[in-house]
């Protein structure tokens, strides 16, 4: 059986480079905390591609309402 959880952990060493700490952050945590880095121009530059679909994934599906991802399945109404 195959799975996409992994796990991560919690726990962080300061190291000699002084990396900054959002960068092991989640990302829909690092949206709350850091407002600045949301901007979409930004986002891409500062945030990995995996906190970038851990934020992504959290948001309201337009069509639905709720944090779907995408998986409602609902159809836009037709005009």
């Amino acid at each position: 059986m195959n799975s996409q959880l992994q796990i991560a952990s919690n726990l962080m060493i300061e190291g000699p480079k002084n990396t900054p700490h959002y960068r092991f952050m989640p990302g829909d945590l690092v949206a709350q905390i850091y407002k600045e880095f949301l901007n979409p121009e930004t986002m891409h530059l500062t945030l990995t591609s995996r906190q970038q679909r851990e934020y992504l994934q959290y948001l309201p599906c337009l069509l639905c309402g709720r944090p779907c991802a995408g998986t409602c399945g609902k159809k836009p109404a037709s005009r």
